[in-house]
Formats: C-alpha cells, structure tokens, sequence
C-alpha cells in the first residue's frame, strides 16, 4: 500500500495570534503589521475579481541557518483557502515569489490575496517537510481601518 499515493499528508494543528501580535512558527516569528483591502493594486497583472486584501508581514528567522519562507495562505470563514496573489511587477515592498532570510534576520513585505471582503486567517509556516511543518494564523479582521501613513506598517499604499 503506497500511503503518499493520492492521499494528503494530516496538516499541523496552529496557534490563533490577533493582528499586530508575534505569531510564532516554529523557529519563525511573524507579525501581520497592516492589512488594508483595495479594489486595485500597482502592478498587478489582471485587476481584481473581488478586493486586494494587502498584508504588510514581518517574519523573523530564529534559527541558526538560512530559511527559505513558504508562500502564505488565507482561510475563509468557511474554511476556503485562499493562494497568494503573485502575478505583480513593481509593487513597492512585495515580498515575492522567493523569500530567504538569514539566522537572526527579519525580512517585511507585503502579501497580497484577491478576496471577497470579510474576516480571515493568514496561515504562516516554518516551512520545511509537511511532517515537521509549523504553522501559525494570524486573525484579520472583516473591519479594517484605513492605514495610517505613520503607522507601524510599510509604506503608504495611497496613491
């Protein structure tokens, strides 16, 4: 009997952190800064089927080695999952498509998700195997208030 043949390896159990709060992932620690939904986005490649919901994330290496960060995902109320929005050119601060970050350092950037507005659950890893995998969720909220150029998050999305 193949047991990888067809079937899904169990997903990790994750810990709920609110906006704004490290949310830890095994030896990474991440927080979701700002989030802000948008109806267009600089430098997407096709306009938006709902809203840009726009997460401005910080993630924390811990470890002693270089990591590479896996693309997040976004969970719907009903447990939709939602992929990271990845075809954009030029979009100030975008984390990518490629995300290294050395032992000690913190890399930020934003995520971007085309969605319904509502509330949801940013799922962040550890990356690494599906068996040793960590994960975390970070809340966002259906009611976001409008970033403040002087907050805490990255740059002003105001344009």
């Amino acid at each position: 009997m193949c047991l990888s043949c067809g079937s899904e390896a169990p997903k990790a159990s994750a810990t709920t952190y609110s906006l704004g709060d490290p949310a830890r992932a095994g030896n990474v620690t991440y927080v979701g800064l700002t989030a802000e939904q948008r109806a267009e986005l600089p430098g997407a490649k096709q306009p938006a089927k709902h809203r840009y919901l726009v997460i401005f994330l910080s993630a924390t290496n811990g470890s002693g080695q270089e990591i590479t960060l896996p693309h997040t995902r976004l969970i719907g109320v009903g447990g939709t999952e939602y992929p990271e929005v990845t075809e954009i050119e030029g979009f100030p601060q975008w984390m990518g498509l490629l995300r290294t970050v050395s032992p000690g350092s913190t890399e930020q950037g934003y995520v971007v998700f085309d969605v319904p507005v509502g509330a949801y659950k940013l799922q962040v890893s550890s990356g690494g195997d599906p068996e040793t995998e960590k994960l975390a969720e970070i809340e966002i909220p259906a009611s976001l208030r409008p970033t403040s150029p002087s907050g805490l998050g990255g740059p002003s999305l105001s344009k």
